[in-house]
């Protein structure tokens, strides 16, 4: 009997060592809380697993639902009140990368998140095309990077960046 339970224990630590391929990040309550209006949208081509480059070993992870969902719930969620009726934003080719970097021992070891998208704002009638380039950063421990934490939110500060910028590029309605 006792063979068989240490037998059992070596097992479940041996298949530790390898740790998890996929890190999964839920952000569902984030799109959940989200008001549903569609005056705003965001489309990309990530899908939900994010790779982050730059560690000893590539590691994936999963953001449900979706990375373009994601974002778009946080910047709908933070230019909500501030629509105004005929106030369109679209969107579309979000890419998002996530890599870590400990090149200099002085700076502390950093997860960079590099946000870009092209969008297109028309508030009632004048229209802007515009590509944003958002890149966010935390630091982080190499040894545990946590980074089903650490991802989300940078997710969040770079939607918030990003939502600050689509409002101040939004253009002045002409007055009727």
């Amino acid at each position: 009997m006792g063979k068989k339970v240490w037998a059992v224990a070596a097992a479940l630590v041996l298949s530790g060592c390898g740790g998890k391929a996929v890190i999964e990040s839920d952000m569902s309550r984030v799109v959940a809380t989200s008001p549903s209006s569609p005056w705003l949208t965001v489309e990309g081509n990530g899908g939900a697993v994010l790779t982050v480059t730059g560690l000893e070993q590539k590691a994936h992870v999963q953001v449900s639902p979706d990375v373009a969902s994601v974002v778009q719930a946080r910047v709908r969620t933070l230019l909500q009140p501030r629509y105004f009726t005929d106030l369109l934003i679209n969107c579309t080719g979000l890419e998002v990368q996530v890599s870590a970097k400990a090149d200099d021992e002085a700076a502390p070891p950093t997860a960079n998140l590099d946000l870009a998208v092209n969008c297109r704002i028309v508030a009632r009638g004048p229209a802007v095309a515009k590509s944003y380039r958002l890149r966010q950063s935390a630091t982080i421990d190499p040894a545990a990077p946590h980074l089903d934490t650490a991802v989300p939110k940078l997710l969040v500060t770079a939607s918030k960046e990003l939502a600050e910028k689509l409002w101040a590029d939004v253009p002045v309605p002409a007055r009727r």
